[in-house]
């Protein structure tokens, strides 16, 4: 029973550990416009869409309208997992392929600034932040490994944004989160699934609290800088705990999610075009181990990650070919906090590229059409997991498309500009 024990403390790993087409499993999809860049640019000023205070609540100073921004990302992952064990009897009952084990999604993102003065500025923003989910297959190798998982983290975030001059504005906000999270463990099958069926988490949700803040810099004209933190919040989740036929109704755990800092620039080369860059950190080592209190089964007791920080870099361009019509393109590398060390058939993560195209079209003075595709290419991912005497080795090879439309709508006559006091003397 030692055995199945240790099973259950693997496969609890990935009550968190989701397919998330970000490393980690952090959610990267939160705008259709910085999505056809890569994300490049993210936290600057000088966007069209309000999406940009997403990282960065401070670039709100930059809308001068009342605006709406919604963003719909649909992402297509496939992962395949190919194994093999040192076990001869093992190979031969089960398969060493997964098939393909990610699950389609669908992610909105929506985002409303409102400003109340030249220097005052209210916003809020909607977004599932963390998250994904992945499927096993149905019997294969690496099942003992893995499961049927599902984690959704939603964020309201409202914020305000105070500007200074033509130079500096800061923002603050407020993160408010919610989380659910279902994983059950799939077995290979008989002779080793325990009495009562699966092992994991069969329902949890939980509440989380966290901050934040930004500031954008323009030293002179056609150079912005943004400078974005989203905090890091200890998410508290509740929730019902199966170990075969034993159940806990009152399991708790606390999730430490990482910190974030972006760096961003927009610089513009003529009249017509524009140069992004990005460079982000994702704190993604404090989330170290999980604990839960009052399992089904203390094997469930600690929930292992042991990631290292995360690192995304881009580059991008926005061309202005009419007054209508901006094509925009960028590039990206991302350095996954999941380490070959800690990686699990639940996860499969590693760095991954990006490459990015999209436009906007603005049809009228009230209404711009965005949309954009990206595609992930995910370095191939060695995996090394044992149970016992029985050791499970692997490889995963991984690529995305993330197709995004969404719609900016601007309203009211806005703030009007004053003129420059001209004095005579």
């Amino acid at each position: 029973m030692k055995g199945l024990f240790r099973l259950a403390l693997a496969a609890s790993a990935s009550m968190i550990s989701m397919q998330a087409m970000a490393g980690g499993f952090i959610n990267t999809s939160q705008s259709t416009v910085f999505n056809g860049m890569a994300f490049a640019g993210a936290a600057a000023p000088g966007s069209t869409s309000a999406a940009t205070m997403f990282m960065n609540p401070a670039t709100m100073t930059g809308f001068r309208r009342f605006t709406m921004d919604s963003n719909y990302t649909f992402g297509i992952p496939t992962t395949r997992i190919t194994t093999t064990s040192n076990n001869a009897g093992y190979n031969a009952l089960f398969s060493g392929r997964s098939g393909d084990v990610g699950l389609d999604y669908f992610v909105p993102a929506s985002y409303i600034v409102f400003p109340f003065s030249e220097q005052l500025y209210f916003g809020v923003s909607l977004n599932t932040t963390y998250g994904n989910s992945t499927k096993a297959a149905d019997v294969w190798q690496g099942s003992l490994f893995a499961s049927t998982s599902r984690l959704r983290v939603l964020t309201a975030t409202p914020s305000v944004a105070y500007k200074f001059n033509e130079m500096w504005s800061f923002g603050v906000g407020l993160q408010i989160q919610y989380t659910t999270a279902r994983q059950v463990a799939r077995w290979p099958g008989p002779p080793i699934t325990p009495v009562g069926g699966g092992v994991g988490i069969t329902s949890a949700d939980g509440w989380g609290v966290g901050f934040t803040a930004g500031l954008t810099f323009t030293p002179w004209k056609g150079t912005q800088i943004g400078l974005g933190w989203r905090s890091f919040i200890d998410q508290t989740i509740e929730g019902t705990t199966v170990f075969g036929p034993f159940t806990s109704t009152n399991s708790k755990g606390t999730l430490h999610l990482p910190n974030r800092v972006n760096l961003s620039l927009r610089q513009t080369v003529t009249e017509k075009l524009d140069i992004l860059a990005s460079v982000e950190w994702q704190n993604w080592g404090r989330i170290g181990n999980a604990a839960l209190t009052n399992p089904a089964n203390p094997a469930l007791a600690v929930l292992p990650f042991n990631y290292q920080d995360g690192w995304f870099f881009s580059l991008g361009g926005e061309y202005k070919v009419s007054d209508a019509l901006t094509w925009r393109a960028g590039i990206g590398y991302e350095i996954s906090p999941v380490t070959d060390a800690v990686r699990r058939y639940s996860l499969p993560d590693n760095d991954r590229l990006w490459l990015s195209t999209g436009f906007t079209y603005t049809w009228s003075d009230r209404f711009s059409l965005n949309a954009s595709y990206s595609y992930l290419h995910i370095k191939k991912a060695p995996i090394s997991q044992s149970l016992g005497a029985l050791t499970v080795t692997g490889e995963s090879k991984a690529d995305a498309h993330l197709l995004s439309i969404g719609l900016t709508s601007r309203w009211g006559e806005g703030l009007k500009r004053e003129e420059p006091l001209v004095r005579k003397f």
